[in-house]
Order: C-alpha cells, then sequence, then structure tokens
C-alpha cells in the first residue's frame, strides 16, 4: 500500500460530498440544476486555463495537439462529470449528502470492478476475487443502513 497517495486521495474524497452540497446550494438560487452545473464547470475550467497558462510559462506544457489521436472514448470524461455534477446537485437535496456520498462511492466501486476483471479501456486486468466481492456487498450493505 502507498500510504501518501492512499491519504491524498482520501482527503480529495471528502471534497466530492461538499463539491454536491454547494452545487446544489446554488441550484436554490439559479433554479435549474444544468444551470447550476454550468457555473460550476465555468469555473472549474476557468481554473484550469489559469493552471495550464502557469505550466506553460513555467515550460512545463504538454501536448495538446495529442488528443486528437486518443480513442473516441477518452473524449467523454467531461460529459461524465457534467452527469456526475447534475445527479449529485439533484439527489444530495433528498437523500442527504452521507447517502449520496455512499451509494455513489458503491457505484464507482462497482464500475471499476468491472474495468479492473475485464481490463476495458486500457487498464491492467485484475480478476475479481471473492475479497474484492464482499467489499461491494458490504458497500451496498452500508448504502441500505445509511439510508434507513
Amino acid at each position: 500500500m502507498k500510504p501518501g497517495w492512499v491519504t491524498v486521495v482520501l482527503l480529495t474524497g471528502m471534497m466530492l460530498p461538499v463539491q454536491a452540497a454547494v452545487n446544489a446550494k446554488l441550484r436554490t438560487f439559479v433554479v435549474n440544476p444544468i444551470y447550476s452545473a454550468l457555473i460550476s464547470f465555468g469555473v472549474g475550467t476557468s481554473l484550469l486555463v489559469v493552471l495550464a497558462s502557469a505550466m506553460a510559462w513555467a515550460g512545463w506544457a504538454g501536448h495538446l495537439r495529442g488528443a486528437v489521436s486518443a480513442p473516441w472514448w477518452a473524449w467523454v470524461g467531461g460529459a461524465l462529470g457534467a452527469v456526475f455534477v447534475t445527479m449529485a446537485i439533484l439527489a444530495v437535496p433528498r437523500i442527504g449528502a452521507a447517502g449520496y456520498s455512499v451509494a455513489i462511492i458503491t457505484g464507482q466501486l462497482i464500475g471499476a470492478l468491472i474495468l479492473d476483471h475485464y481490463g476495458w479501456l486500457g487498464l491492467a486486468q485484475q480478476p475479481l476475487t471473492w475479497s474484492r466481492l464482499l467489499g461491494a456487498v458490504l458497500l451496498l450493505v452500508a448504502v441500505w443502513l445509511i439510508q434507513r
């Protein structure tokens, strides 16, 4: 295990319910969930433009032109993010931050287990083991417990 990376990812994961709650609150002011998601993505895009500009200025540019060589499915991340953010805006007021978080994490794990098992999207193949399956089942139990 790599404790440094695990810690950073855990802390980053703690931001997801905050993001969901913030975007849901924004919706109460703009009414439309798509407007709330649009504002969220606009702010995120602005930050990324500033960061990319700073990195280019520092000589760490990257290769944006290389994106045209990427497979079609490598381009859908933004669309998936839009669905993710919009669903959070709609779900958090109804099932709460904890209910949303445990359900979204469970869905992420189930999806990740499928991707790993088949080695889809260029991932190294990692077979579905009983312990991995038990982890998913325990998260499904957590969804049920949190929603009770």
